[in-house]
């Protein structure tokens, strides 16, 4: 890593994200395409250079760090494309007639990018990979307690030859971390303890610069009486002292039912003492956290035991899993961010009451609830505060590529992780077309008593619904109104679409095509389609056009499969794979298993619509 001032940095990597910006999307992702492959090949090498840093499981290392980054990169490598390319929103056809409305997606500019050291590889690189497929250049931050990961990102990135100055790494320490904040980046993304993340925001306030803040947690579990006994042991057992308790997502606070809660107990401190403490691939528990974070942890024990805590497990030292219950609300463990192997136990009576005492933390990152219930499941996750909740599980769902993450309270805003992270990372810009060929809209010059009485009429009709007669007299006002607007179109017209089925070599047999206005059914329930049917036999052009009529404003996706030889139904064989050839909106990128809905919607509106789709052959 390079001795660069903070200025410097910055001003290096403006320079590369102008050119960066321009590149288009199938260009950045055969770039960063090789940054996965390469740290797949120096996985281990990665490996070892986290356990030397963090002193965790290599298995830890392997899975936790660079599993999910590799799953993670290789998410938006296949969807970012689709992702942010620009897309149709709605409007009032009343107010907004002959107008289309785009959205378009454009990168923040240089993404200063704070990775911590739990995770050092993991809440480094996803973040920033993120930040690059937007199109922005990023200065990543990594911790200074893992030097050695710094190092080996910087030269993976090196080895990948991403273009210069595109990906710096730096091990800045808090005055240059500072620094590099006043340096002006035009994106902040954060990841550590809430205290430091109160700092960064409040830097980057003073200089109106966006953040996205990842901060500790607090997370409760509530365990019912009616769960799987033996997995929830296991679940809040690994969900407590995984990492040697330092996940931002574990579990802190464990609420049980009181008919189960001794024999919970009992076997959650049975457990906890089989974990084996020390270093290399035998071990359960790597280093535990630091000598100034050990200092924290035992404070706030002696603190808890103090109000009235009970220790369930043997010795109160900070050198492998410690359970305590009856821990007072007042206790420093009841208010505070925990970040090593402590875990509070309590009993409560009712739903009610666990979800009350699982709020009752101003931290809201994570919650795990666990229970054969699973309709009662998803009622008290929907009830928790936090921003994700597993049920029976506890953790792992945050790996999960496709969902959203991020925490609220004090443990941070915004989300990152599946298409929130690209959206994340952009702005938003949004862009109106007119097309009418009036020479003026009602709203403009001149102004006058009878566009007011007009427009209040208008207002009356939308907002103040009365009786019958005043029904009918505003329908009259608003029809002198609409003519005043030039324009008779109150409903909402229908629109044409068109189906331009591009045509595999050699094709033969007939075009059939479904279209679908929800997922029910989608792709090849005739039953559940709109519309379905069977084109004109197939000529010698490279395309075939379906005409499938005037469509009503909505969402809609349309599938098409060629029927080669004409028996009326797509032919498939082992494992239900199509024989013959298949295509859906938007092209969807080739996957397991039939496409889904949301990756082939499109939205008509009142302009007509030409779909372009291809035939593929699985």
């Amino acid at each position: 890593m390079s001795a660069q001032s903070a200025d410097e940095r910055i001003t290096r990597a403006r320079s590369a994200q102008i050119a960066w910006a321009r590149t288009g999307m199938r260009d950045r992702v055969r770039e960063l395409a090789r940054l996965r492959k390469q740290i797949a090949l120096d996985r281990e090498s990665i490996v070892e250079a986290i356990v030397a840093d963090t002193g965790k499981p290599p298995l830890d290392a392997l899975g936790g760090d660079v599993l999910v980054t590799l799953e993670m990169m290789r998410f938006y490598e296949r969807r970012a494309e689709r992702l942010l390319r620009p897309r149709r929103v709605g409007r009032s056809r009343l107010f907004f007639p002959r107008c289309r409305f785009t959205e378009h997606f454009e990168p923040h500019g240089v993404a200063l990018v704070f990775g911590p050291a739990n995770y050092p590889l993991q809440l480094s690189i996803v973040p920033a990979i993120t930040a690059l497929y937007a199109g922005n250049a990023v200065v990543l931050k990594v911790s200074e307690k893992t030097p050695a990961v710094a190092r080996i990102i910087e030269d993976i990135a090196n080895r990948a030859a991403l273009p210069p100055d595109l990906l710096q790494v730096t091990t800045a320490g808090p005055e240059e971390a500072v620094e590099l904040i006043d340096a002006r980046p035009d994106f902040i993304f954060f990841t550590g303890s809430s205290s430091n993340g109160k700092a960064v925001a409040a830097r980057a306030a003073t200089l109106g610069t966006p953040a996205l803040l990842e901060l500790g947690g607090s997370d409760p579990a509530i365990v019912f009486a009616d769960c799987d006994t033996d997995r929830a042991v296991e679940g809040i057992v690994y969900g407590a002292f995984s990492n040697g308790g330092q996940v931002c997502v574990g579990v802190k606070r464990l609420f049980v039912e009181r008919p189960l809660y001794q024999g919970f107990l009992n076997a959650l401190v049975r457990r906890a003492a089989q974990l084996r403490v020390g270093a290399g691939d035998d071990c359960d528990l790597g280093k535990l956290p630091s000598e100034s974070g050990r200092a924290v942890l035992t404070a706030q024990v002696q603190d808890a035991l103090t109000k009235g805590a009970r220790l369930e497990t043997s010795g109160d030292a900070i050198d492998g899993p410690i359970i305590l219950s009856e821990v007072s609300p007042d206790a420093r463990l009841a208010r505070e961010e925990c970040f090593g192997p402590v875990l509070c136990v309590q009993a409560f009576t009712s739903e009610r009451e666990a979800i009350d005492l699982a709020n009752a933390s101003p931290y809201a990152l994570g919650a795990s609830v666990w229970t054969r219930d699973l309709t009662k499941g998803r009622r008290v996750s929907q009830a928790l505060a936090s921003g994700s909740c597993a049920i029976n599980d506890v953790i792992r769902n945050i790996a999960n590529p496709h969902a959203a993450f991020g925490g609220n309270g004090a443990s941070g805003y915004g989300r990152y992780h599946g298409a929130e992270g690209l959206y994340a990372f952009s702005r938003v810009k949004t862009v109106m077309e007119n097309r009418s060929s009036k020479q003026s809209e009602i709203n403009w010059f001149p102004l006058g008593r009878k566009k007011y009485e007009g427009l209040n009429t208008l207002i009356e009709w939308l907002h103040r619904p009365r009786g019958a007669v005043a029904a009918l007299r505003r329908i009259l006002r608003l029809a002198a109104f609409a003519a005043a607007l030039g324009s008779s179109a109150v409903q909402a017209q229908a629109a044409h679409l068109l189906l331009q089925v591009k045509l595999p070599a050699g094709a033969h047999g007939r075009v059939a095509y479904l279209l679908f206005s929800s997922a029910n059914g989608f792709p090849q329930d005739k039953s559940k389609a709109v519309k379905h049917g069977f084109s004109d036999p197939v000529g010698q052009g490279s395309v075939q056009t379906i005409d499938l009529g005037d469509m009503p404003p909505g969402r809609y996706a349309a599938s098409v499969y060629l029927d080669e030889n004409e028996n009326g139904k797509l032919d498939s064989g082992f494992l239900g794979i199509p024989k013959e050839p298949v295509g859906a909106s938007n092209n969807p990128h080739h996957r397991m298993g039939p496409p889904h809905f949301e990756d082939c919607v499109f939205t008509m509106n009142s302009s007509n619509l030409s779909l372009s789709i291809q035939l593929v052959r699985p």
